[in-house]
């Protein structure tokens, strides 16, 4: 038994990894394992720079082999002792049936189970297909080394998928290195940023403060002045308020007067303003919204007055003198310049540009879809749109409490940001994508894109996503 042992191990070593039978004319490459000659070059036949080992994918720089003389000793012995066992097997004789005691020469296919002679009377193996020893052992044996190929195929496919996901790990390992360089360049940026941003807040701050000083210090200077004057002639009214009735009146005229005219100065009263400050688009996602929730708005010719142009896409409307030939709607606006996108929205996340150059006077921003009927009852439109205007030289938050804004310079630009359920607009310039305002509020009803154009003759222009 031990030498039986040791004759399949030895087996197992000089079984070619690729055919799985013992190696005919066995060679060596570069990384050390043995194949058979013909099975590793037909492995290498589609490969051109690079020839991997079938065992441990050793990138081989040429077809280069070394016969293995040793190996090839060793199945010349390998052959000669399975010879020799075959032998003292059949000269050892059948196994013998365990219920007859007679030779098991026969198969039957349907039990698959060895068989004697007796074994086949019926009832147990009747009309069950029986044939001899050898010839089913041919058949069987034809059957298992057919299943080599596609095991092989299956074998193959794996070891490719193998390499697919440690070359994606790699892949993977990669990607993740770039990330963390980028995010440590953007956070330092950010960083940065953040720095110069908080600088220019408090030297502002410092400013402001510094201002009001001088103001009260000035104003503490008047009051001191005044309350002087106060007793100076409180003393001299004092004075005179005892003197003869003759006396007393003699200089009447030089003490009520100046008592009468005594006014004191005003109270400096100051408003400490709050300090805004704007972070970069990075803090603000800016980038990703304007990919992800961009809107291409168009302009409804229905909603705007006769004096208001759109032109044929849609996209920009311009204030004319003379009033468009067009016929009347109920949604148009008689009165004000105003125009609605056509788009109205109810739900969701959207963004969209309007380009406002130069023009002295416009607002953009959303309102109610109820708008005109709404101004038929006379309520008031903070409590209808949520946007940002220009006028008279200001720019205004106009909700429902107007704010005025303080920007640092006068935007080409507006990107108009709406959050339908978290009920939020936001405005940013686009000059260079800052925050310039939010409002925060509960929506119920759709929302449409909200355009104020003034009476100059200048364009206001949706821009297009290509733009």
């Amino acid at each position: 038994m031990a030498g039986e042992e040791a004759v399949e191990k030895l087996q197992t070593r000089i079984n070619c990894s690729i055919c799985l039978d013992i190696m005919r004319d066995p060679v060596t490459i570069e990384c050390g394992h043995n194949f058979c000659h013909s099975c590793i070059q037909q492995s290498w036949t589609d490969q051109e720079d690079i020839f991997p080992c079938a065992v441990c994918r050793y990138p081989c720089k040429n077809l280069h082999t070394w016969s293995n003389i040793q190996i090839g000793r060793m199945v010349d012995r390998v052959k000669l002792l399975q010879i020799t066992k075959d032998k003292k097997k059949r000269q050892e004789g059948r196994r013998l049936c365990e219920k007859h005691n007679q030779a098991l020469t026969l198969f039957c296919e349907e039990d698959l189970q060895l068989l004697c002679a007796l074994c086949t009377q019926p009832p147990d193996h009747q009309d069950h297909q029986v044939r001899p020893i050898e010839e089913a052992a041919s058949h069987h044996r034809q059957r298992l080394r057919s299943y080599i190929g596609p095991l092989k195929k299956q074998m193959a496919d794996l070891q490719i998928q193998l390499d697919t996901q440690n070359r994606r790990l790699s892949e993977l390992r990669e990607k993740a290195e770039n990330q963390r360089e980028k995010l440590a360049s953007e956070f330092e940026q950010l960083i940065e940023s953040v720095d110069c941003e908080q600088e220019a807040v408090l030297s502002r701050l410092a400013a402001e403060e510094k201002h009001i000083q001088q103001n009260l210090r000035a104003n503490k200077i008047e009051l001191s002045d005044h309350i002087y004057k106060v007793k100076v002639q409180l003393k001299e009214v004092a004075e005179k308020s005892v003197m003869s009735d003759v006396k007393m009146m003699m200089n009447i005229k030089g003490v009520l007067h100046p008592s009468e005219k005594l006014e004191p100065p005003g109270v400096y009263c100051f408003q400490y303003k709050r300090e805004e400050f704007s972070l970069p688009p990075q803090c603000s996602a800016l980038q990703k919204i304007i990919q992800k929730f961009r809107e291409e708005i168009t302009l409804d010719p229905k909603t705007a007055r006769p004096n208001l142009l759109v032109s044929e896409d849609r996209k920009s409307v311009t204030f004319v003198k003379k009033k468009q030939r067009v016929h009347r709607n109920p949604k148009q606006f008689v009165v004000d310049p105003f125009v609605l996108g056509t788009e109205g929205f109810d739900c969701g996340r959207h963004y969209w540009e309007v380009q406002v150059d130069d023009k002295p006077e416009w607002a953009v921003g959303v309102c109610k879809d109820s708008l005109l009927e709404e101004r038929k009852q006379c309520l008031r439109r903070q409590n209808r749109c949520w946007t940002i205007q220009l006028q008279d030289g200001d720019y205004v938050a106009g909700g429902s409490a107007p704010v005025t804004l303080v920007l640092k310079e006068m935007p080409r630009g507006i990107g108009i940001y709406l959050d339908y359920e978290l009920g939020q607009v936001s405005f940013y310039s686009l000059n260079d994508m800052s925050h310039i305002h939010s409002f925060r509020d509960t929506f119920s009803e759709v929302l449409k894109p909200y355009f104020y154009i003034g009476c100059d003759p200048k364009p206001l222009t949706v821009c297009a996503l290509r733009d």
